[in-house]
């Protein structure tokens, strides 16, 4: 999965096979004390108190409906299912949509309840993130039926489709073929350099998905009606409380849930947080900051080791680099004898994405050399462009097809502010602040006017009462949400507690180390959060 057009991006590397491709964290300090011991062993489970919750008014049909597990085709270890929702939560009555759903069982037979989780995106599949039951530790595993499913308008729920049956059928055979389509009809591929290109691409796509798409689902696709879903998926979980974890972007749609339902909040992780007060331009300026730090780091990590291409003091490894996107802008490299060629976009794009995880670093610094070299891109597209071993080639046209979900989202969430000049001017501060990686943070808000479906949702810090503490994390060198986010959404919660964790890369949890998932797993667990805010020193997991 691709997410060149980010506001969160992707989740994170994950790995099969020795490769590396893209998914949709031992000792802690306290109050400046370094606290050891910490090993990931068994955690005795609490069980959950239940209490029942009201069912909203109107909602009765969703919330009491009944759920029809079976053993999913793919996998006989998991239970799947469909369930329907209000296509709008204000109209109960007229359309609805369907939410796919995919639950691992506790291994014990003895569930102390369900938790749902969500990887981020905006536009991750939770269906396919708990696919990966490596995502969680046996202790989970053990205890909880987690729970994963495809938020409104993504993956096998009722889809944002901005591909044309016919452009499908050519993409899937595309892929039979071996080769990589992109730049298709409705795919977020275009060129956006300008203010006035970025809301004339956003154009040209919004009606591809309007033409392709289930009616009004563009004007409903925000994080308010996904947490709305989430709500009803409690219910139907037979749960009293939410207990979530989120990722990613899935640490905003957990914030909002806690908003819109303070008092159904249970034992909620935050990882990799984001500060839900931002404006969609500020998302951009932080985000472009951090990614070119996280480069930074890793170009020192190149350098200390053998064999590094950017070669030099730190500044001439960085103008080596630029050098190379910059000759692959002006004269794509060829990818082999494929047929194909990597831009400097893309390179940027991919380069990005392998920030998110150390353990592919060592990949990266082969398939530069050889781009660099050779003038060979194949390893290097091999990493930007990874191709999921067990994805059938109608699941890449459908993803691809798919792609824009991450934009609706985003133009629901946030008010379109500024104008023409304005973003011209976030641009050039983008391109001051990260001159590699900067490029396609730039002009949300115009790409925005352009979209439309908005919704009239004002960021704004959060102001709750009565809700149960919750658990925050932030990594100190994450590229796509900043550290300094996730210190600013903790400081917004009225009860909770802040895991700062010292490391590289994006997502703390089953990442970095013992330290980290001990203090998740003893709070969704057991109900106990550490007596105060704590630091974590990552040590990366193989």
């Amino acid at each position: 999965m691709r997410c060149d057009k980010p506001r969160l991006l992707c989740m994170r590397i994950g790995f099969k096979n020795g490769r590396a491709w893209l998914l949709p964290l031992t000792s802690v300090l306290v109050a400046g004390v370094m606290i050891s011991g910490c090993a990931q062993g068994s955690i005795e489970p609490v069980a959950i108190s239940p209490s029942a919750a009201p069912v909203p008014k109107g909602l009765e049909d969703f919330y009491l409906q009944k759920v029809s597990w079976q053993t999913c085709e793919d996998d006989k270890d998991y239970q799947c299912a469909t369930v329907q929702a209000p296509l709008d939560y204000d109209d109960p009555a007229g359309r609805r949509i369907d939410l796919a759903l995919k639950k691992l069982p506790a291994s014990s037979g003895k569930p102390i309840g369900s938790l749902l989780v969500n990887p981020g995106g905006p536009g991750g599949s939770g269906v396919e993130y708990i696919s990966e039951k490596e995502a969680f530790t046996k202790n989970l595993r053990r205890s909880y039926d987690i729970i994963g499913f495809d938020p409104r308008g993504v993956g096998k729920s009722t889809p944002l489709t901005c591909l044309s049956p016919r452009k499908i059928t050519e993409v899937t055979e595309a892929v039979k073929k071996g080769e990589n389509p992109q730049g298709a009809e409705g795919s977020a591929e275009s060129e956006e350099d300008s203010a006035q290109g970025a809301a004339a691409s956003a154009g040209e796509l919004v009606t591809a998905c309007e033409q392709n798409s289930a009616q009004g689902l563009l004007d409903h696709m925000g994080t308010a009606s996904v947490a709305k879903d989430m709500d009803m998926l409690r219910a139907l979980a037979g749960d009293s409380k939410l207990h979530y974890f989120g990722a990613s972007y899935g640490t905003y749609l957990g914030a909002r849930y806690a908003e819109i339902f303070p008092g159904n909040v249970g034992r909620m992780v935050l990882d990799s947080a984001q500060d839900p007060s931002l404006q969609h331009a500020q998302l951009s300026i932080d985000q472009a900051a951090a990614l070119e730090r996280a480069l930074g780091a890793y170009i020192e990590s190149c350098q200390a080791g053998f064999g590094c291409p950017l070669t030099g003091d730190f500044e001439e490894g960085r103008a080596k680099l630029k050098e190379l996107i910059d000759r692959a802008d002006a004269e794509p490299i060829p990818v082999g004898e494929s047929g194909e060629v990597l831009s400097g976009q893309d390179m940027v794009t991919g380069i990005g994405n392998l920030l998110y995880d150390d353990r592919a670093w060592p990949e990266l610094n082969e398939a530069l050399s050889k781009a660099m070299t050779d003038n060979d891109a194949t390893a290097l597209n091999d990493l930007i462009n990874p191709k999921d071993p067990d994805e059938s080639p109608e699941e890449a046209a459908r993803k691809l097809a798919n792609q824009a979900a991450e934009r609706a989202v985003d133009c629901q969430d946030y008010p379109v502010k500024g104008d023409h000049a304005t973003w011209e001017a976030e641009a050039a501060r983008i391109k001051e602040i990260a001159p590699i990686m900067g490029a396609g943070l730039a002009y949300q808000d115009a790409f925005c006017q352009g979209w439309g479906h908005h919704s009239g949702h004002e960021p704004a810090e959060l102001s709750l009462t009565g809700t149960a503490p919750i658990l925050v994390l932030g990594v100190t060198g994450d590229p796509a949400t900043p550290y300094e986010w996730a210190q600013r959404l903790a400081s917004q919660l009225e009860s909770g507690r802040l895991v700062t964790v010292t490391g590289n890369g994006h997502g703390a949890y089953q990442r970095l180390g013992d330290c980290v998932n001990d203090t998740v797993d003893t709070y969704l667990l057991r109900g106990e959060l550490p007596g105060e805010d704590l630091t974590c020193e990552g040590e990366l997991q193989k």
